[in-house]
């Protein structure tokens, strides 16, 4: 598997989509750069939550982006994890699923948002996904770390997942 798999495009329809692409390719060179976190192999409880979403729909037939938010509580000398999941069926699932309100609430009892994980399958052309926040990505990381106090964003394609503190997303562009 490759680490670094390469950012597929299709033609921009106009200069506003070309800006766009241009948008996502900087932010690819940074992370690809080492500029912007670290790309690792996946970790235990990623590659379980990537095996939810292809368990509920299989990724090479039907790619489908997930989120998840990780949340922790320490108290007495012991961790407490909690993990909202948040799918459709379609490509891009709406953000009604992806349980901001349910956060929200965590937060406010005193968990810490820890990270969310996202995913980014396979690509059109059927290559594997690119472990990098897309500019999407970013701005929603960006708006979760000022309002909910997210830590940490994780991108993963199943094999090789893209960390970085929420902090470091200020390097990146957002749209």
């Amino acid at each position: 598997m490759e680490k670094h798999p390469a950012l597929q495009l299709p033609p921009p329809q106009d200069e506003a989509e070309a800006e766009i692409w241009r948008d996502e390719e900087f932010n690819n060179a940074l992370v690809y750069g080492g500029e912007v976190g670290a790309i690792e192999p996946i970790t235990c409880l990623d590659a379980l939550l990537f095996a939810e979403q292809n368990a509920r729909m299989a990724q090479l037939e039907h790619p489908t982006e997930f989120l998840a938010s990780v949340l922790v509580r320490e108290s007495g000398g012991t961790t407490e994890v909690t993990v909202i999941f948040g799918a459709g069926m379609e490509l891009f699932p709406p953000m009604s699923v992806y349980g901001a309100e349910i956060v929200e609430r965590y937060v406010a009892e005193g968990w810490r948002y820890r990270y969310f994980l996202h995913n980014h399958t396979i690509q059109a052309d059927g290559s594997l996904g690119v472990p990098v926040p897309s500019t999407s990505d970013v701005r929603f990381a960006r708006s979760l770390a000022t309002n909910r106090g997210l830590e940490r964003i994780r991108v993963t394609n199943g094999f090789f997942t893209f960390d970085a503190p929420a902090r470091e997303l200020e390097m990146m562009r957002g749209r």
